[in-house]
């Protein structure tokens, strides 16, 4: 069987670089209704919605979580901590380590957070034609799927 030769690499079309360029816009787009309103960054944020959606977390398990470095997610936790929202307590299993949930303060920032989130994202998605929104999240199920077998 004869090889292609390679087609030339053009970043519109590339997927990667698609999927970060639009994710990061979207990203940003939406930090402005928290970060302005709440005071709260993005990996704030992201800290705070995994806290919520997944309960106690350690810092490892947020970074790999929300895709962010630990520098980041450190800093996230600082300041975070610095506005009461989390409770920090010692892993049994490992007394060097920490586990972190939402305080008291942090699940009323949430909850305070997530409606005009959901909202922002309603806004959005209503750019797309009836089923669209369906199909994109099946697609991007399906190459999630992929890169978890190659892993």
């Amino acid at each position: 069987m004869a090889r292609r030769a390679p087609r030339s690499l053009e970043l519109d079309s590339f997927l990667p670089y698609r999927l970060v360029s639009l994710s990061q816009r979207i990203s940003q787009a939406l930090s402005s209704i928290y970060r302005e309103e709440f005071g709260v960054s993005v990996p704030e944020w992201r800290i705070l919605a995994n806290l919520a959606e997944k309960g106690e977390l350690s810092p490892s398990e947020i970074a790999a979580q929300t895709s962010m470095d630990r520098a980041r997610v450190t800093r996230g936790i600082k300041d975070l901590r610095a506005k009461r929202c989390l409770l920090k307590r010692r892993d049994a299993a490992d007394q060097r380590a920490y586990r972190l949930r939402l305080s008291p303060a942090g699940e009323a920032l949430y909850r305070k957070i997530v409606p005009l989130a959901l909202a922002w994202e309603e806004s959005l998605l209503a750019s797309l034609e009836d089923g669209e929104h369906r199909e994109l999240m099946r697609a991007l199920d399906k190459l999630a799927q992929r890169l978890e077998q190659q892993d």
